[in-house]
Formats: C-alpha cells, sequence, structure tokens
C-alpha cells in the first residue's frame, strides 16, 4: 500500500474536505432561503418544499463532515467523493430560482414549462459530455490504466492522469467556455430596461429573473462537475472493486503513467 498521508496534501484529507463542503452548502442554504421564501412569504418555512430541499441536502452533508470527522476518513475514493455535494450547491443559486418560478410564480403554465425544460435539457446535455468521455476513458484499457493505476493490493486514483487526460490528451474543458458565462450575464444585464413588465408578468421580483438567467452556465458547470465526481468516485471504482476485488484509493500528487502523444481518440 502507498503511504497516501504522506503523498498526499493534508489539507485535502477526505474529512477536511467534507467539512469544507458542508460549510460551503451551509453558506449557499443561507442564501437560497430569502429567495425560496421571498417569492412565496405567506408559504412558512417549514413548509416551504424549496427550503426543505436545500436544508435537506445541507443536512446530509453536515452529517457526512461530522461522521468523516469522527473517524477521520482516510483516502478512499467513496470518502473523497462527498465534498461533491459543496459542489453540487453552487447551482442553488439557478435552481432555487427555477424552482421558485415552477411553484409560486404567474407565469402561464407554458412559459413554465418551457423554462423548465431549458434548463432540464441543457443540464443533461452539458452532464452527457462527461459520461461520454469517461465512459470512452474507462472502456479503453491504455487509458483507464492512466487514470486507475492498479497495484498488487489496491488501485488508486490518479489525479493528475485524470487532468492530463482531460487537458492534454482530450482537450476537454470541465466548465463551459467563458463566452457564455458573459453572454448569459449580458443577457439579464440587458433585460434590466424591461425588468418591472417582465416581473409583473412572471410574478416573481428582479433578482430571481436575473439569476434564473446569469446563473445558468454556472449551475451546468456545478452540476457537471458533481458527475464528474460520481463517475470517477463510485461509478467507476465499484465496477473496479467487482472486477478486482480491490478497493480504489486517491492519489493526488504521484505521476501517472506515460501514454505518450497527445491525441484526439477520446472525445466528448
Amino acid at each position: 500500500m502507498r503511504d497516501l498521508d504522506a503523498i498526499n496534501p493534508a489539507l485535502l484529507r477526505p474529512s477536511k474536505c467534507a467539512s469544507f463542503s458542508a460549510g460551503t452548502l451551509l453558506t449557499l442554504a443561507v442564501i437560497s432561503a430569502p429567495l425560496a421564501c421571498g417569492a412565496a412569504p405567506k408559504i412558512p418555512l417549514t413548509e416551504n418544499p424549496i427550503v426543505l430541499f436545500t436544508g435537506l441536502i445541507l443536512a446530509i452533508s453536515v452529517t457526512f463532515a461530522i461522521i468523516s470527522a469522527i473517524f477521520q476518513w482516510g483516502w478512499k475514493a467513496k470518502y473523497y467523493g462527498v465534498s461533491s455535494l459543496g459542489v453540487a450547491g453552487i447551482s442553488f443559486l439557478a435552481v432555487v430560482p427555477v424552482l421558485v418560478l415552477v411553484l409560486y410564480s404567474r407565469a402561464p403554465y407554458w412559459v413554465r414549462g418551457i423554462i423548465f425544460l431549458i434548463y432540464g435539457v441543457s443540464h443533461l446535455f452539458w452532464c452527457r459530455k462527461f459520461v461520454v468521455l469517461y465512459g470512452s476513458v474507462f472502456a479503453n484499457k491504455t487509458l483507464r490504466a492512466v487514470v486507475y493505476e492498479e497495484e498488487a493490493d489496491a488501485v488508486y486514483y490518479m489525479r493528475r492522469g485524470d487532468d492530463y487526460l482531460l487537458d492534454k490528451y482530450c482537450k476537454f474543458s470541465q466548465t463551459p467556455r467563458d463566452l457564455y458565462f458573459a453572454l448569459f450575464i449580458l443577457i439579464a444585464l440587458l433585460m434590466i430596461p424591461i425588468m418591472r413588465p417582465v416581473c409583473e408578468f412572471i410574478g416573481l421580483p428582479f433578482v430571481h429573473i436575473f439569476l434564473l438567467v446569469a446563473m445558468l452556465p454556472v449551475s451546468w458547470m456545478s452540476i457537471g462537475l458533481a458527475v464528474r465526481a460520481y463517475l470517477i468516485f463510485y461509478l467507476y471504482p465499484a465496477r473496479i472493486r467487482k472486477a478486482t476485488g480491490k478497493e480504489v484509493y486517491v492519489d493526488l500528487v504521484s505521476k501517472h503513467r506515460s501514454l505518450g502523444r497527445p491525441s484526439n481518440k477520446v472525445a466528448a
């Protein structure tokens, strides 16, 4: 077994990442609560389904953080993936406004349906890129060995190997292009002069509509990274354990196996 406590940075130990994730989710839940309640002030906080939804995710993250601190989780992949909840929580800035729109706005149902469909389809399209990419990598023994390095007693997820495949070999961007962030913020800003009639038609405050538009690429990014974490820390490690009987651990620092010249063989 590799001495991962000596190899990996102590600050990135799963127990510490879980605590940071819980803190991030707490901040996002506090920010999101007024968004969820502001559009439906007559509904008690404890009966608001959006508040309950964000609160449930926060409670799960806090529970994992406490358990990880008590048991001092090591470097197993299944422990490391818990922190992805905090990454996914960034999407609250967009998902909460769209849920408020669907549940509490005065917009016609067809308008709600179109906006919800745009959100759903665009997220599925973005996340599918990760699924296709890692499916191709895992199906190729040579590429898989760069990300998951098997030794006599264990298998190691190689972060540097993963980064190499994404950045150099596949030329794959984990986040939307800067153009998308700028474009959606620009669209939201251009709506400001007509925001009053838009707010009256939709039946929501200005901040909800602004975030609904401006934060869509941010939501793609956070949900996409959470899907990636699920794939590399849960789905494929589970398949590896089933095939080899070996546990999968996370190596953040060691150099990956050499692959040769970059190519475009794998594409999302």
